[in-house]
């Protein structure tokens, strides 16, 4: 159970580090578009999407959440509250997401 708390963490920084590139790169002083395509320029060619690059958080979100739900029959306490603290964190960065695509 271990595993599937420490892949979920995994997820949950992936999905954390996506959200604070994107914020870094707009709030610097250039025009929306430039920030998107500076944004776009750290993917690959086949993810270089503004909704596929929002779906794909959710996804991973949603994983972690599975995962880190499944890690809750750990015994110790610190892994079960720790793994509460990134679910909640999970379904508020889906929740910011799905909002980002209407």
């Amino acid at each position: 159970m271990k595993a599937s708390f420490y892949f979920g963490l995994l997820l949950c920084i992936v999905v954390v580090a996506n959200l604070i590139l994107w914020i870094g790169l707009s709030t610097k002083d250039v025009p929306f578009d430039q920030a998107k395509a500076l944004y776009l320029s750290y993917f690959p060619a086949f993810l270089r999407n503004a909704t596929t690059l929002t779906l794909l958080p959710i996804g991973l979100g949603s994983l972690s959440i599975y995962l880190l739900s499944r890690s809750q029959e750990l015994l110790d306490v610190g892994y079960r509250r720790a793994g509460q603290l990134l679910m909640s964190l999970n379904g508020v960065l889906i929740v910011w997401q799905l909002f980002s695509l209407m």
